[in-house]
């Protein structure tokens, strides 16, 4: 049983652990959010475990307007990882806020297609300001 956000973290981190059992560190995470658990569940949709993946994507769009920060942060870095535009996708998509998804259909339309890594970056620059 997690005790603490510190112990669900280390768990997450933990790749040599089963699936269940970092999925089970996501599901505390997403029950008691910290910043530094919103950081690492967005990290997680980076995970070599899909499993690990689907459920931090569906984790952080659960967490609606609180998860935004940030996942746009990590978004505003240079970076061409596919798994993170991907998982960015999902949040995005099912995010439980109306407003969410309302503000975030330009970064949406970024997040693929030719320069996604560039075109995303400057999307979620500008979106960043309003979810602080």
């Amino acid at each position: 049983m997690i005790k603490s956000p510190e112990e669900a973290i280390a768990i997450l981190k933990a790749t040599r652990l089963s699936e269940l059992e970092r999925e089970d560190a996501i599901r505390f995470l997403q029950e008691y959010p910290t910043s530094e658990g919103m950081r690492v569940l967005v990290a997680a949709l980076q995970d070599d475990d899909s499993g690990v993946r689907w459920k931090a994507a569906a984790a952080l769009a659960a967490l609606g307007e609180a998860g935004m920060p940030a996942l746009l942060e990590a978004l505003c870095q240079p970076s061409e990882d596919e798994l993170l535009r991907e998982g960015a996708r999902h949040v995005l998509h099912y995010n439980r806020s109306p407003r969410v998804r309302q503000q975030s259909r330009e970064l949406m339309q970024a997040l693929t297609g030719p320069g996604a890594s560039l075109t995303t970056m400057e999307a979620a620059h500008m979106l960043l300001p309003l979810f602080r």
